[in-house]
């Protein structure tokens, strides 16, 4: 005859905790990169708000050719654009042809 003998009593297993595992690790980040978009975001609402900016300012050139520097234009390109014959608009060009003309 065999016996055995039988352990009736409830087993309690443990598992050792290891502190911080992936999954709250990211939790973490997570919560902090929304709580700094959170801060940021604030920020610059709050800067928007508090200050307008000014309109920008548009260069309007020079009114006439009197406010224009030419000096550093080199002497012999001046004598060229002095030289050159005036062009005639379009307009003026067309009043030259004649009337019978079919062109």
């Amino acid at each position: 005859m065999f016996q055995d003998a039988v352990f009736n009593q409830t087993v309690t297993i443990t598992e050792r905790e290891d502190g911080l595992d992936g999954e709250t690790i990211f939790l973490y980040v997570f919560l902090s990169g929304l709580g700094l978009l959170l801060v940021v975001g604030l920020h610059q609402l709050i800067e928007s708000r508090k200050r307008r900016r000014p309109a920008p300012k548009v260069e309007m050139g020079t009114s006439s050719h009197n406010d224009v520097d030419l000096s550093w234009i080199p002497q012999e390109t001046l004598n060229q654009i002095n030289k050159a014959s005036p062009r005639r608009s379009p307009r003026k060009r067309s009043q030259k042809r004649s009337a019978g003309s079919d062109e």
